[in-house]
């Protein structure tokens, strides 16, 4: 049978105009390998994730799942990228999403690496331990999962907090995860021994940020207006750091069993009323390459900023300066009591206070609210900042920590619109794209989707192209009408079109492109002549003729005009009126043909289709409408949407059309057999306008997430059957996903496993659950065999493989077919499709691990399936004299081949190192890393031979926190 052609496939073809996201937790700065002032930032947009060049203002490249974005049969929806993170060794690039996938990609080859599929919900936080070899995330599902980076799997999850996570950071000098929720706690986690160790529940606020100074001193940032500082005492440190705390009131006695003592400082009152978003610190903090040397910096600026236009920052005295200030005030209290100012005291007691070390320096305004912050240290005393504002730019400011003064800097700006997009538009060539929001009109250029003209105008809600493509006419909010000219990027004719101050929500072109209506709130519909005017702006000798209009008459309809369509035979002109009719008039006498009645709520948008027969209209009552044009009867009525219902249109020459929605999709249909086609998925917002070419083959898209998206049709076919069946697919397997593990005799509620159940890992369970049914079956064809050829005393032939195994070749075993299955199923689902396993086939895939380790085939793999097995199942395991002698033959096997594995990575460092003396001996130099360790190690003498001769100081504190 012939397979028939629909439908064509339309697949999304370019994403542009948005530079960072609104949903932004966070941005992050790619770590500078050498001193030089081109800093690149990584920020979210949409379903990407883009990497700026902070001095050119260009956009370097663009991170985004290919499986995502080029999948034309994928039916999940683009998730929504909320928080980056870089490694420190600036080699992997942590997303995390809305829906809970953390993504890792390679910065050097731009590809995701692997996918961790562990929380439930929007990921908050990540962030990358010193040695780039673990993750941690935070969640809204209230877990801390930490993964491993070079085995692509989960460690551990971390209970304990009852609300969803807003930070986490790591301390340096010890493993500590520290945490903040909106459950009003701050969380300290030992990362040997996972395990939480205090808890300060101080805060009567949810807590939305925490910051690390010097890894001795917690600032945290609340709903309220204060931030409030701790001190963090280490009982590993040196006593010479014991003097930058105040003194203990309340001696520990169980000093060795915790890791670390918190003792509250006090609290800043800051200038903003509203609540902390985040609070940063200079991320120079840790140890920098620059010019081939080991430079260790100090943090000197923490930074807090809200959901206003400004933030805050303050400035961190360091450890030296610290010790200096604590210096100054000992020498005055020495004084004061010399001049029997004091009573004598053994002691001279000084005073401490949290402005030792943080004090208040300036506060910067940004040109629109902030959603996300990062800064670092330029040179030794000037700091730049970069703010992702909520206007779709980043600002870039750079402050003089020792003078106080601020320089704003060149903005990240060109490509993008400050406000939101109202207005799309084509041109007659299909070569142009019109935009127009609240500040501007924007033109691009299709192919490249660059932005090619940027012309200031008042609110732009309605636009469109003027014949000869040369200029676009707006309407715009206050009732104007504005000629904006292309080749001089500016507008060169503002008419009052409407009343002042009611806006201009609709215009179109009469079908021989001589004049054109124009429809708004003050309820009239205007008709207006297109004419040639002499161009007196240029004051030449020779006469310019320029494009203009004129008003020829105004009709008064009794409602507000919100969409307005003429008939492609220029018979009829149709307008969608507040009182929820849509109203025909004869485009001459203007006398009402038909009253098309029956939407519940106003109608936004409507179209007429190519034939002048049939009329479409979409409303806020998420219904859509295909009405005749003769007769005014309603063919069909569509529950389109899930919420209201904002640009509809035709595909040119077809009754085939395209509804666009707040519920942030783009559907197509079809009109005569009213059918739903495709959902277009994509928009990470509600959109607001849509416009198709007139050959039909391109759709644009606008949305409040700020992006501007195209849409193009393939000439793949797209059958409806198979496209339903994909859609139900997806959905059981969205139902499916997310369900925790419940491991027989858990008792620990603190910690978990990491891995979720996902479909790769149900997939994954299958296909090791067929491998072993076929290895079994193969397994009992060669006993009967044998036991055949036994009984007859004569060799017999053997009985056919199964098929899969013919397949493969006739030197391909049913061992390898199971080994072959194990190894396609990627680290990261690993754990959970062994979990998936009956116990059964744990017991079959446990002698065949034998097997395996004996003939050393895949040894780490099989090493790892069989510790995590047994330890899943330890007590079935260890409770039958069946299944011990496996157990007892599995911990010889591997014991013997972990010391073949570290025989061979013995040997082979010794070969290495061999190499590595023969080279230095033959060009007589020194390897590099070798200099750098020597030369770091000689400034840590240095450095601890400073801190010995410093002067210990008894402080005066404040009081201790429990």
């Amino acid at each position: 049978m012939v397979l028939t052609k629909q439908y064509d496939r339309h697949v999304p073809e370019k994403v542009f105009g948005i530079i960072g996201s609104g949903n932004a937790n966070n941005i992050a700065l790619l770590p500078s390998t050498t001193k030089s002032n081109a800093r690149r930032v990584f920020v979210p947009a949409c379903e990407s994730v883009l990497l700026w060049d902070l001095k050119t203002h260009s956009q370097i490249n663009k991170f985004a799942d290919e499986a995502s974005s080029t999948s034309v049969s994928k039916k999940k929806t683009r998730e929504e990228v909320i928080v980056v993170s870089v490694s420190p060794n600036g080699k992997h690039l942590a997303v995390g999403y809305q829906n809970g996938i953390i993504k890792i990609f390679s910065l050097t080859q731009n590809e995701t690496t692997v996918n961790f599929h562990g929380h439930k919900s929007t990921i908050t936080t990540l962030i990358f331990t010193q040695d780039s070899a673990t993750l941690i995330s935070g969640s809204k599902d209230t877990d801390i999962i930490a993964w491993d980076l070079i085995t692509d799997a989960g460690l551990y999850r971390l209970r304990g907090h009852k609300a969803p996570i807003t930070k986490i950071i790591l301390m340096e000098s010890q493993p500590v995860i520290i945490s903040s929720s909106k459950d009003m706690t701050i969380k300290f986690w030992d990362m040997t021994i996972q395990h939480c160790f205090h808890t300060i529940v101080t805060h009567r606020t949810e807590v939305w940020s925490i910051a690390l100074a010097h890894d001795r001193y917690l600032v945290t940032g609340c709903s309220d207006n204060e931030l409030r500082f701790f001190a963090l005492r280490s009982t590993k440190t040196d006593e010479d750091d014991t003097f930058v705390f105040p003194p203990m009131q309340d001696e520990k006695t169980n000093e060795d069993q915790v890791l670390i003592h918190v003792q509250s400082l006090g609290s800043l009152v800051r200038k903003s009323k509203q609540r902390v978003s985040n609070l940063i610190i200079d991320n120079e903090s840790r140890k920098q390459r620059v010019s081939n040397l080991i430079i260790d910096n100090e943090s000197r600026v923490l930074a807090c900023h809200g959901m206003e236009s400004f933030g805050e920052f303050f400035r961190i005295a360091t450890i030296d300066e610290v010790r200096t200030r604590l210096r100054k005030r000992f020498l005055k209290a020495r004084k004061r009591r010399e001049n029997g100012d004091e009573k004598n005291e053994e002691e001279i007691k000084i005073d401490w206070d949290i402005s030792l070390i943080f004090t208040f320096m300036c506060e910067i305004k940004f040109d629109g609210k902030i959603r996300a912050m990062d800064l670092f240290m330029d040179t030794n005393m000037i700091c730049k900042i970069i703010a992702l504002t909520l206007s779709n730019k980043i600002d870039i400011s750079s402050l003089n920590i020792q003078d106080k003064t601020v320089e704003q800097l060149p903005s990240i700006e060109k490509s993008a619109h400050r406000t939101e997009i109202r207005c799309l538009a084509f041109s007659s060539d299909d070569m142009l794209i019109a935009s127009g929001s609240g500040e501007s009109l924007k033109i691009w250029n299709r192919h490249s989707c660059e932005s090619i003209r940027t012309i200031s105008c008042s609110y732009a809600l309605c636009c469109m192209f003027l014949p000869g493509d040369h200029s676009v006419l707006i309407g715009c909010k206050n009732g104007s009408l504005q000629i904006a000219c292309l080749d001089s990027a500016s507008i060169i004719e503002t008419i009052q079109g409407h009343e002042e101050n009611q806006s201009v929500w609709a215009m179109c072109m009469t079908p021989d492109r001589q004049s054109f209506l124009t429809g708004g709130s003050d309820k009239k519909i205007q008709f207006w002549n297109f004419e040639l005017k002499d161009d007196n702006e240029n004051n030449t000798k020779k006469a310019r003729k320029r494009l203009s209009f004129d008003q020829k008459r105004s009709f008064d309809v009794g409602e507000d005009v919100l969409a307005l369509k003429i008939s492609p035979n220029n018979r009829y002109f149709v307008a969608a009126l507040m009182d929820t009719t849509v109203k025909v008039f004869f485009m001459d006498s203007c006398q009402m043909f038909l009253s098309l009645y029956g939407h519940s709520q106003p109608v936004l948008c409507l179209d007429i289709s190519s034939d002048s027969r049939l009329v479409i209209t979409g409303s806020s009552d998420r219904n859509i409408k295909i009405w005749g044009l003769d007769f005014g009867d309603c063919h069909r009525s569509l529950f389109a949407h899930d919420d209201t219902i904002t640009a509809i249109q035709f595909v040119p020459k077809t009754h085939l059309f395209f509804s666009a929605s707040k519920d942030n999709r783009l559907k197509y249909w079809d009109a005569d057999k009213f059918l739903h086609i495709q959902t277009l998925d994509g928009h990470c917002g509600e959109i607001r306008c849509m416009s198709i070419t007139n050959n039909g083959m391109h759709i644009v898209t606008a949305a409040h997430d700020r992006s501007i998206r195209l849409w193009e049709r393939t000439e793949e076919p797209l059958i409806l059957d198979e496209e339903k069946e994909q859609e139900r697919e997806a959905q059981f397997e969205n139902e499916m996903e997310n369900d925790e593990f419940v491991l027989p005799g858990e008792t620990n509620k603190e910690i978990g496993l990491a891995a979720l159940k996902t479909i790769e890992s149900l997939k994954g369970a299958e296909s090791i659950i067929e491998a072993l049914d076929i290895w079994r079956e193969e397994k009992l064809k060669l006993a009967e065999h044998e036991a055949t050829q036994k009984a007859l005393g004569k060799e017999m032939p053997l009985p056919p493989r199964h098929i899969m195994l013919q397949a493969l070749g006739c030197h391909y075993t049913a061992e390898r077919f199971v080994l072959e299955a194990l190894r396609k199923i990627s680290a990261s689902d690993l754990e959970a499709a062994l979990l998936l396993l009956p116990f059964d086939y744990v017991q079959k895939f446990l002698s065949l691990i034998i097997y395996y380790l004996d003939r050393f085939q895949s040894p780490e793999l099989c090493v790892k399936c069989a510790v995590f097995l047994i330890k899943i199942h330890h007590g079935l395991l260890t409770s039958s004299h069946q299944y011990l002698n496996i157990v007892e033959q599995l911990r010889t096997r591997c014991m013997d081949t972990v010391e073949k594995l570290r025989t061979n990575v013995g040997f082979n460092l010794a070969g290495l190192r061999l190499i590595r003396r023969q080279i230095e001996e033959q060009n007589d130099v020194i390897l590099f890393a070798d200099a750098t360790q020597k030369l770091t190690s000689g400034e840590t003498k240095k450095r601890k031979k400073g801190k010995s001769s410093a002067a210990i100081l008894t402080i005066k504190g404040t009081s201790a926190l429990a």
